[in-house]
């Protein structure tokens, strides 16, 4: 479990206070993780995991439980986070009401490159990715039709 303290020491306050494009990146300039942490405000994108229980595409919540494991190279991979999803009514054995766990998805896709020989080739590319984004904040269009319990505009 992900608490108030990272692997490596950070602590919320820390990793809220990181300039993410300092960090190591590829060339686009884009970094390679994004943070995730207990208590964080999160989005759900990609999956519609079931409307009736309000846990779809857009729906927010909080990460109430990381459970990770250690991959090569020491790094910490997250293989189900928990969320409160504030307004479901899912109950699930031995989790809190509104609480669903959310597992990465897996993207595959061909690509073709040129190696260090100048040969053009066909690879497979395999991309897992816990379908969460961060939300601390979100844009008028995607508030669009939410009923939200606070909200705070810059006009």
């Amino acid at each position: 479990m992900v608490d108030a303290h990272e692997s490596r020491g950070q602590t919320k306050a820390d990793l809220l206070a990181l300039n993410v494009l300092a960090l190591p990146c590829h060339e686009k300039g884009l970094p390679g993780y994004v943070a995730l942490f207990v208590g964080m405000p999160v989005t759900l994108r990609f999956s519609n995991i079931s409307t009736e229980l309000r846990v779809a595409n857009g729906s927010q919540g909080t990460v109430v439980h990381i459970v990770t494991e250690i991959i090569g190279d020491g790094l910490l991979y997250a293989t189900c986070v928990l969320v409160f999803f504030h307004d479901s009514p899912i109950q699930l054995p031995d989790l809190p009401r509104g609480v669903f766990p959310i597992r990465p998805l897996i993207w595959k896709f061909n690509t073709s490159i040129i190696d260090e020989t100048g040969v053009k080739r066909t690879i497979s590319v395999s991309r897992s990715q816990i379908p969460l984004q961060p939300a601390f904040a979100v844009t008028g269009h995607f508030a669009q039709g939410k009923t939200l319990p606070k909200v705070l505009v810059d006009l």
